[in-house]
């Protein structure tokens, strides 16, 4: 009986400790007076440390005003429950931060079901994924997650982006388009030859 008593006296000391540990992470990452690093580093512990309840109180920095605790927020949740990182990683996929939205990318991307399949494809064309007229390179990011899970009923993605301004966009629409139909053309110049099969056939 003693040894039980000791047994859960040490585990409720280990689990107390642990609270604390949790608690003191947190209010460090909290800590706007502290470097990025430390409050980085510092989320990620919280994160390791949490329980399933804690655990609301790391997601609450997906919303933080400091674009690298929302990000530091998506890496912590994706190292201890990657669905409750592929949540948030959904709602910051429109972040103001390019580098956020990357990550969120990264993210949502580990599970491309049609939903979140789909969520990445409304992206492509948004506004701030543009400088004025040019395209960002997360545009390219979303559609090669896009392409590595493509399948024929994806084609029209394809078609459209076959035709976008980023050469490299329009490279990998043919590639893909290649890939998912079968069909090899002919000619050193793919993007343009599936350009002229696509309207030869009626694609668009």
């Amino acid at each position: 009986m003693k040894k039980i008593i000791l047994v859960i006296c040490l585990l409720a000391g280990t689990a107390h400790a642990a609270t604390d540990d949790f608690a003191n992470h947190l209010l460090t990452a909290s800590n706007t007076k502290l470097n990025m690093n430390s409050r980085w580093s510092s989320l990620l512990k919280a994160a390791e440390l949490a329980d399933r309840e804690q655990l609301d109180e790391v997601k609450k920095f997906s919303s933080d005003k400091e674009w690298y605790m929302r990000n530091a927020s998506l890496v912590a949740l994706n190292k201890v429950n990657r669905d409750a990182a592929i949540e948030e990683a959904r709602k910051l996929l429109s972040d103001k931060s390019l580098v956020v939205r990357s990550a969120a990318v990264e993210i949502v991307a580990q599970k491309m079901n049609t939903e979140n399949k789909k969520a990445l494809i409304e992206e492509i064309d948004k506004a701030y994924n543009f400088h004025k007229k040019s395209s960002l390179w997360i545009r390219l990011q979303i559609l090669e997650k896009v392409a590595e899970v493509a399948i024929s009923t994806d084609r029209e993605i394809f078609v459209k982006n076959l035709f976008d301004s980023d050469q490299k966009i329009a490279g990998l629409s043919a590639a893909t388009l290649e890939k998912i139909t079968g069909r090899k053309l002919e000619g050193k110049k793919l993007v343009e030859s599936w350009r002229v099969h696509v309207k030869e056939n009626n694609w668009m």
